[in-house]
């Protein structure tokens, strides 16, 4: 079983392999007093683990206010749980501010190539391969179909249901395939890209943090 001396040493340097443009910022910084602050509700200078999990959210969920939803993806309760362990070295029950600040570096560490990630495809890559399926639908005269189940509905939907549905505007519904792909790839898509980004930065990070212990 690894000492409390090697656990340290490994959130340490694990800190310094997994900082970013984010995390080195000013502005992450004050983020972090400002949030310990408000979660050591007893102004003792350290918070229990309870604490720190409700500060590890109230930090992604405010960077999410500015970087968007790539940045609202915290870490699990089992990881804030073994990084508080690993810091509380002292077995105190808590963590001070620069322990806070090293497990939200830790927690934060691919926010930056999320965040990267996360606008590349809303912004180039989702419209563009909603048009080209679309284009595909197209080829596959999917629209003979789409007629046929449109002359179906005029003659048999209620009449209340065919005013509901000619209040819409067609811009609206010229738009809904193109939708409907755009929320695929943000419900299902986005986040298993999110996850083996994050994997990724997590073994990284352990092989720089093997490499310099070595």
């Amino acid at each position: 079983m690894p000492s409390e001396d090697s656990k340290k040493s490994k959130i340490t340097a694990l800190r310094k392999s997994t900082s970013n443009f984010v995390t080195k910022s000013n502005a992450f910084k004050n983020l972090c007093k400002k949030v310990f602050k408000g979660c050591d509700r007893d102004n003792t200078g350290s918070i229990n683990e309870d604490e720190l999990y409700t500060a590890v959210l109230m930090v992604h969920l405010t960077l999410a206010k500015y970087a968007g939803p790539a940045a609202c993806y915290p870490a699990s309760r089992e990881t804030v749980h073994n990084l508080f362990v690993a810091s509380d070295d002292d077995n105190s029950g808590g963590i001070d501010l620069q322990e806070f600040e090293a497990i939200m570096v830790i927690t934060a560490a691919s926010i930056s190539s999320r965040i990267l990630s996360y606008y590349t495809l809303v912004i180039l890559l989702v419209p563009y391969l909603a048009a080209r399926i679309i284009d595909f639908f197209e080829l596959l005269r999917v629209d003979d179909g789409l007629l046929k189940i449109d002359a179906f509905w005029d003659a048999h939907a209620p009449s209340w249901m065919q005013w509901f549905v000619d209040i819409v505007p067609d811009s609206l519904w010229l738009a809904l395939p193109e939708q409907i792909i755009s929320l695929i790839f943000f419900f299902f898509v986005i986040p298993k890209i999110f996850d083996k980004i994050d994997q990724s930065s997590t073994k990284a990070a352990e092989r720089n943090t093997v490499k310099k212990s070595d």
